[in-house]
């Protein structure tokens, strides 16, 4: 056997074991959000904490999705992920020292610029290097090369 067949086939093994765990990922995920879906039931109450949990269901559900149709992860998605974490510890920390808040807000702020960043990077031209014309940037064109 080759040496390319022989990672073509850990390749494969390893994909596989990717599939699985996605998979397992994905029930767990939904059986997380049916079980505090049945908590919120019994309580007969939903506060902005219970909310966020779902949100943090529905997000890595996504995120699953996203990879399992695409085979790709868009960087955002972990972010927006983070963000509603923070966000929801900050939430149920109610009597937590005021300098927590601020280092909360100030990890969710620069993960929101990061996100922001991500997301723009495409329409962000590189800098033309000196000597050069505007269109020599991007090979003439005016767009910036894929990432």
């Amino acid at each position: 056997m080759s040496r390319d067949e022989e990672n073509l086939k850990v390749g494969k093994l390893i994909q596989q074991v990717e599939s699985f765990f996605l998979v397992v990922i994905a029930i767990l995920t939904v059986i997380g959000a049916l079980k505090e879906m049945y908590l919120i039931g019994l309580k007969r109450d939903v506060g902005l904490q219970d909310l966020l949990l779902m949100f943090l269901y529905v997000e890595v559900l996504g995120m699953v999705a996203a990879y399992i149709t695409s085979k790709q992860i868009p960087i955002t998605l972990p972010i927006f992920i983070a963000i509603t974490a923070i966000a929801r510890v900050a939430i149920l920390q109610k009597e937590q020292d005021p300098i927590a808040i601020i280092y909360e807000s100030g990890a969710i702020l620069m993960l929101a610029i990061a996100a922001a960043v991500v997301n723009f990077r495409p329409a962000i031209k590189p800098a033309a290097p000196r000597g050069s014309s505007p269109d020599d940037r991007a090979g003439g064109s005016g767009t910036m090369p894929p990432a």
